[in-house]
């Protein structure tokens, strides 16, 4: 039950505005909008919600909103519901935490509150949130569905994870209602380039480990190392005491780690063991211990550790302190930097020769553990990343210190 309290049950604005909400309310029918029952004099009943509003439950689950599937799916039913009012020629003009409920089963989103709302029917409204109230909204200016997306943009902000909707948040909140996506419909087009670019970057990732696992297996030593360009930009401890990295320097980072050029890959040729072990499906090798397990390890981390501090650590104290291309995700730049970073490392293994010093290993199993130290280490820097922009993500531990 919504009800006016005692000393604005005469007021003639809120009366009219109470009936205003009913009246709006009743005739929708969407499964994210609070149903309205019924009306009586001075209050109206909707359907009850099992649940709490979005700030509250900020507050009592906070690791929900750590999940990119949960963000993703509480994002798509506001814009749903939100999409549909302005369908139906309806401004709510008071979207904020408050007002959006989640449910306690399903944690399905439920809006409500059409109190403020603009209609063609009702243009008056008496009253706003300033915190999530657009500018146009705060000087009394023409409201549209651009209003609404503003305060879509600050919720987001309210989010734990709000990091990775930055270029969304920026665009609802833009000050021009011009500068902003024009509908929801707009915005919700726009995300869906995002998501897919979310699974292009991890699949660009898998297919350069891949790559990197075939040119592995080559016995020809025809590639080069990556040469050592970054000192030459000034941002590593080796040759520069310059640690102010300027926004339009981060480029060239990047740059420089995806301009390297090698000779072309010659095909590759199965390894003796290889064919020895298909042509004899009966040979069996032996399995590593733990002990050689940890040698293996141990040797690839202290390999990584000198490439991925000349190559990871100074991108990532870039994006640290804000310091890189924003026209750009900060997972781009990881993403390119861990590929090059990779390969060189991949590199300085084959020097060490590990099939060699255990050769009645299959290979497989010796590549599997260089690959799950290679993951912990690129694992490792990302979350230090995702920490800053979040500290309520976990760090793993340090794979470099074990």
């Amino acid at each position: 039950m919504k009800r006016l309290k005692p000393e604005l049950r005469t007021d003639p604005r809120y009366v009219s505005a109470l009936q205003k909400e009913f009246e709006t309310g009743y005739r929708l029918d969407h499964p994210h909008l609070v149903r309205y029952v019924s009306k009586g004099e001075d209050y109206l009943l909707t359907e009850y919600v099992d649940g709490e509003n979005l700030k509250d439950f900020i507050v009592n689950h906070p690791d929900y909103f750590k999940s990119r599937k949960n963000a993703d799916r509480f994002l798509s039913q506001l814009l749903d519901v939100v999409g549909y009012l302005h369908q139906h020629q309806i401004v709510h003009l008071d979207l904020k935490p408050e007002n959006i409920l989640i449910t306690r089963i399903g944690h399905e989103v439920k809006l409500t509150d059409l109190g403020y709302c603009y209609t063609d029917t009702y243009i008056d409204t008496m009253g706003r949130t300033n915190q999530y109230a657009a500018p146009e909204q705060l000087s009394g200016g023409q409201v549209d569905a651009r209003t609404d997306i503003y305060a879509i943009g600050k919720i987001l902000q309210t989010l734990p994870c709000s990091h990775i909707y930055n270029k969304v948040i920026a665009h609802c909140t833009a000050s021009n209602p011009s500068d902003r996506y024009q509908s929801v419909d707009e915005l919700q087009k726009a995300l869906k380039p995002t998501h897919t670019l979310f699974y292009l970057v991890f699949g660009v990732v898998a297919l350069g480990f891949i790559a990197i696992f075939l040119y592995y297996q080559r016995p020809a030593e025809t590639i080069p190392i990556v040469s050592d360009s970054a000192p030459e930009l000034g941002i590593l401890g080796t040759g520069s005491s310059d640690s102010s990295l300027v926004k339009d320097q981060a480029p060239p980072v990047i740059q420089s780690i995806s301009s390297q050029k090698t000779k072309d890959l010659t095909p590759m040729v199965p390894s003796s063991k290889t064919v020895k072990w298909l042509s004899n499906p009966e040979t069996s090798y032996r399995e590593l211990s733990n002990s050689e397990k940890k040698e293996i390890r141990k040797i690839t981390l202290s390999i990584i550790w000198p490439v991925y501090q000349q190559r990871i650590e100074p991108i990532v104290d870039c994006i640290i302190r804000g310091k890189f291309d924003e026209k750009q995700s900060y997972s781009d730049y990881l993403s390119k930097a861990y590929v090059e970073a990779n390969e060189d490392v991949l590199a300085r293994m084959r020097d060490k020769n590990l099939e060699g010093k255990f050769p009645d290993v299959n290979e497989e199993d010796v590549n599997r553990v260089i690959f799950i130290a290679i993951g912990d280490a690129q694992h490792y820097y990302s979350q230090k990343v995702r920490h800053h922009f979040n500290p309520q993500t976990k760090l793993p531990s340090n794979p470099f210190t074990e």
